[in-house]
């Protein structure tokens, strides 16, 4: 009894320094890529959204106010690449106290639930055009999106832990990402069947706002809502973390996540003037070649059908045949 229990011992001695040995190599592999991945897609991103930026202020100015949330979505992505390029630089202790690491943290996910409200801004928005156009057109205005994107801003404060230098704690980080993408989809919901009864939209004008709808949906449910669940998972069942395989799902996720930016600056086409036009010249590309490919297909089975009948032709005569090389004797 007492050797039975000393393998049992020795075994799960064993298990864990191989799972420690493991979870160290995955750390050091971590160490090395996470920094070399977060600047590689900021050197991306960062110039796209400032293009993007640009483009968005120059619509403003030609008073199109529906790009005002967009605006703001963008800049608190940028914030938040900021946010995760200043993390993975290593500051001295007399530059970079100790305790501004937190700092920078907690302002990474003020931006994101920011943003995040901002994109439910976004879906909102393009519900109310389909669904109440006189009342969108009548008391929507510059100014009004202006005033609603500041109290955006000042949203994420409600979950915020303010006695705790507005720290997010992770329950309620997780109930601040969940309004958002219940929203979305209720406005997704609710655009789509609304564009059936508005007659007013023209199918390109209908197509343009269910794309953006869809986009900001698309975006939300596969790069930010699965590294919400996984985080929301892992701090609520400490067991999960002597699990190295959801320990690499939960840093997959949270890399996918670093790509809404790019996903976010897609939707500047939605809110481009010529909008319309650019799905027009995509679709006249896309029947150029859908039109070349079946010619070709025509002629070529044009020229295998007069090929076959050809040969069904000589098959059926032979005497045709020898007569005619008969004669050419």
């Amino acid at each position: 009894m007492e050797q039975n229990t000393s393998i049992n011992g020795s075994t799960g001695v064993n298990n864990d320094s191989e799972w420690r040995r493991e979870l160290n190599e995955f750390d050091r592999k971590l160490d090395i890529a996470a920094p070399l991945f977060i600047w590689i897609i900021s050197a991306i991103e960062i110039p796209v959204m400032i293009l993007t930026l640009v483009a968005l202020c120059a619509l403003i100015k030609s008073q199109r106010s529906a790009s005002v949330f967009v605006i703001h979505l963008i800049l608190s992505d940028l914030i938040q690449i900021i946010c995760m390029i200043m993390r993975t630089i290593e500051w001295p202790p007399e530059v970079y106290p100790a305790f501004e690491l937190y700092n920078i943290r907690n302002a990474y996910h003020y931006s994101l639930i920011a943003g995040l409200y901002f994109m439910a801004c976004v879906a909102f928005e393009r519900y109310l055009l389909v669904s109440h156009p006189i009342w969108y057109k009548s008391h929507h205005s510059l100014k009004v999106s202006c005033v609603v994107s500041v109290i955006i801003w000042f949203v994420p404060l409600i979950f915020a832990d303010i006695s705790d230098s507005l720290s997010f704690k992770h329950v309620k980080r997780s109930i601040a990402c969940f309004i958002p993408y219940l929203i979305i989809i209720l406005c997704f919901v609710g655009t789509r069947r609304g564009l059936s009864h508005a007659i007013s939209l023209t199918s390109l004008k209908r197509q343009l706002i269910l794309g953006s709808l869809f986009l900001v949906l698309l975006t939300y449910t596969f790069l930010i809502l699965p590294n919400v669940i996984l985080s929301l998972i892992f701090h609520n069942f400490p067991n999960m973390w002597k699990s190295l395989l959801f320990i690499r799902v939960h840093y997959f996720f949270r890399f996918l996540m670093y790509l809404n930016p790019l996903a976010d600056c897609l939707l500047y086409l939605f809110m481009r003037p010529d909008a319309g036009d650019l799905m027009k010249s995509v679709r006249c590309c896309c029947r150029t070649d859908t039109h070349q490919n079946s010619t070709h297909s025509r002629d070529e089975h044009s020229r295998d059908s007069r090929a076959t009948f050809a040969c069904c032709v000589s098959v059926q005569n032979p005497a045709s045949r020898s007569q005619t090389a008969c004669s050419s004797v």
